[in-house]
């Protein structure tokens, strides 16, 4: 009997302990509401396509969500162009009916029809025409005894006074050929050196980390205004052929971008810890992704670009 009464006497106290320690714990989240999301990158010649949604709050599985009954303007160097109404079964649109050029400006206004309002001002840059290229096969000794090869080479273009400007060096590989009687063809992102000290500069940081790959965004901090030659090395891999390739096309393009999507690419790329650069790492400042449009979230800028190639047949 004793012996019962300590065996419940133990049970009731291992259950006032529990309730003892339990402790309830609120979490106030600023559930912020739902804004207008708008993105559209316009290039000359080329249709309009325009992304429009709602954000959705932190603890909802969508990330955004279509909106219906909307509309949205536009305006082409001050000269309204209609109002259209946006679909509702998608959150991107494809718009034929305008025609764009370098250098115009364009407003877009955008609007649930009895609801928020959001409006962007940007424009379409002038190209900067690449005046130069060479190229020239280097070799890289390691110290682990390995040698590694380089096609060296070397864009000029002229960087125009009296603005700020921004840029970003891009490169493409494609491959061409036949499977029987079957066209075959492979894309690919060159993955070059930025060595360069455009690509350096104090301004590529903005954090305290170094190393992030930028994905050859730069700006003219260190042109001036002047004629410049930009120095890659892009690796022999992207040179050799694969099996069914009869051609391979290398083309550099050189972007000129607007401010509002200079800051956008590299806070996107600031906030993710580029190829999981922050990996590991206990603690870092978050980043603001940049938004240029009023009244809600999102981007919308104008670019336009540049391109020289080396073409390669086996």
């Amino acid at each position: 009997m004793k012996h019962n009464w300590i065996k419940h006497s133990l049970i009731y106290s291992f259950i006032i302990l529990l309730i003892s320690c339990e402790k309830d714990i609120v979490i106030e989240l600023n559930d912020q509401p739902d804004q207008l999301v708008m993105y559209s990158f316009i290039y000359p010649d080329s249709a309009l396509s325009l992304h429009f949604s709602k954000s959705q709050s932190i603890l909802s599985v969508p990330s955004y969500k279509q909106v219906e009954n909307a509309r949205f303007r536009i305006t082409i160097n001050g000269e309204n162009q209609g109002t259209y109404i946006l679909p509702a079964d998608t959150v991107w649109s494809s718009w034929k009916e305008f025609s764009f050029e370098k250098g115009d400006d364009v407003v877009v206004e955008a609007f649930e029809r009895e609801g928020d309002t959001i409006r962007v001002e940007s424009y379409i840059p002038l190209s900067i025409p690449i005046l130069r290229k060479d190229t020239s096969t280097v070799n890289y000794n390691y110290s682990e005894g390995g040698l590694e090869q380089f096609l060296k080479t070397k864009i000029t273009f002229e960087d125009p006074a009296s603005q700020e400007n921004f840029y970003q060096l891009h490169i493409i590989r494609e491959g061409f050929g036949t499977i029987g009687e079957d066209a075959y063809y492979t894309r690919s992102i060159v993955d070059f050196e930025k060595e360069d000290p455009v690509f350096i500069q104090k301004d590529q940081s903005g954090s305290l980390l170094q190393g992030l790959d930028f994905q050859g965004l730069f700006s003219d901090e260190l042109l001036n205004g002047n004629s410049y030659t930009i120095n890659v090395n892009i690796p022999m891999d992207y040179l050799f052929f694969d099996y069914y390739e009869e051609k391979i096309k290398i083309s550099i393009y050189l972007y000129h971008h607007t401010k509002d999507y200079y800051d956008y690419f590299r806070s996107t790329i600031l906030s993710a810890g580029y190829d999981g650069f922050y990996n590991g790492l206990p603690i870092f400042d978050p980043v603001r992704i940049h938004n240029n449009i009023e009244g809600g979230l999102g981007l919308v800028s104008g670019m336009v670009f540049d391109v020289d190639s080396i073409v390669l047949y086996r």
